[in-house]
């Protein structure tokens, strides 16, 4: 959470660190019905719809923002339009992070998925996300891809979303209206998962620590991940690769979240302070290259438009996954840190590793699903 307030031609901004997860989205909630909250703070674009916009937030001035050199061209269309409630932006995006599917070059090549340079050949379809898997596991004498989702709170749900989405499935989340999801793709891609799974290619039983163990001492050659895990990935294998999440279900897309900055809603107006806000975000999205250099991805395309974003390996390589991303549904149970991602994985998971079947657990998910719906946001 941040104050900002404008000095002359300066800003004079206050930080405030807080512990991520429930309790920060919890005090953030708090700070702005108590109409006394900080200037402006992030949260994930995920957890938009459950802050109640127009209680708990105010909206941006579009011209404000232009003037400090934001427009909306300069944003994926998938992603700006995500930020608006009921006509109004409530949220500027400072990034995406995708998952991604991230590879060894040297055993890429080895395995024969590869070109000469490393550059990973097209996976287009469930049928070449096996073989190439399979094969690299011929390479690595152990496994060929690594995916940890036991007892995690997101993964398994991430690569589920992301794939469900590449299928043009639709979904129903709607208070007051049946929960729907287009049950005979769901159980396609986790069918397919399960398969991915199958203790040769993949083992479908390793943690999330695990999985990272495993792809950076080679005992796999690749690993879905989000790309928040770039630079610890980027010491241990030098010569580092990533795509998109590989397109196999016809239409590109990336399980994806974005964070945000917000402007909490103050009992009284400050147009100063107001003012300000808009100033220092737009000052912080104009230097994204530092962001970038993590691993996230610039939601203010003119830094992806610059040499030096377009020199920075393997980031270039996946920021197409900007352009198609797969929100969680903008229901207000859902998004980063929820129950709603917790429920889901632990389902998906439990097929996954063959505890429960494939139809079971896509019902299982609607019911989680449905019983949210009945519930009334506490925002």
């Amino acid at each position: 959470m941040i104050g900002a307030v404008s000095t002359a031609n300066s800003l004079d901004v206050r930080p405030v660190t807080l512990a991520w997860g429930s309790p920060y989205y919890t005090k953030l909630a708090m700070a702005a019905s108590s109409g006394k909250a900080p200037n402006t703070a992030i949260m994930h674009l995920s957890r938009l719809a459950g802050f109640a916009p127009e209680r708990l937030l105010q909206p941006y001035d579009l011209d404000l923002l232009a003037e400090y050199g934001l427009k909306p061209a300069d944003f994926a269309p998938a992603v700006w339009e995500r930020c608006f409630y009921n006509g109004k932006l409530f949220a500027v995006p400072m990034d995406t992070h995708p998952f991604i599917l991230l590879y060894n070059k040297d055993l890429a090549v080895k395995a024969g998925i590869a070109n000469s340079d490393g550059k990973l050949r097209e996976i287009s379809s469930p049928q070449a996300l096996m073989e190439a898997a399979s094969r690299m596991a011929v390479a690595t004498g152990k496994q060929g891809l690594s995916f940890g989702h036991v007892l995690d709170s997101a993964q398994s749900w991430r690569l589920f979303w992301g794939f469900y989405n590449q299928t043009g499935g639709g979904y129903t989340m709607t208070a007051g209206q049946p929960a729907r999801i287009d049950k005979a793709k769901a159980t396609e891609v986790l069918a397919f998962l399960k398969e991915l799974l199958d203790g040769k290619a993949a083992v479908n039983n390793q943690t999330y620590h695990g999985a990272i163990a495993d792809f950076t001492t080679g005992t796999t050659g690749m690993i879905f991940s989000g790309e928040w895990e770039l630079p610890a990935f980027a010491k241990a294998v030098p010569n580092l690769g990533a795509v998109p999440m590989p397109t196999l279900f016809g239409t590109p897309a990336s399980y994806t979240d974005s964070h945000v900055w917000v402007l909490p809603k103050q009992v009284s107006k400050d147009s100063e302070a107001f003012k300000a806000s808009h100033q220092f975000v737009a000052g912080i999205l104009k230097e994204g290259l530092n962001w970038a250099q993590a691993g996230h991805i610039p939601a203010f395309t003119p830094i992806q438009n610059t040499d030096e974003y377009r020199a920075l390996v393997p980031q270039v390589d996946y920021a197409a996954a900007g352009e198609t991303p797969a929100f969680d549904p903008a229901v207000w149970f859902a998004g980063a840190g929820t129950d709603f991602q917790n429920q889901l994985s632990q389902t998906l998971s439990a097929a996954l590793q063959g505890t429960v079947t494939v139809e079971n657990a896509v019902n299982s998910m609607m019911e989680h699903v449905q019983t949210m719906l009945s519930a009334p946001n506490p925002t």
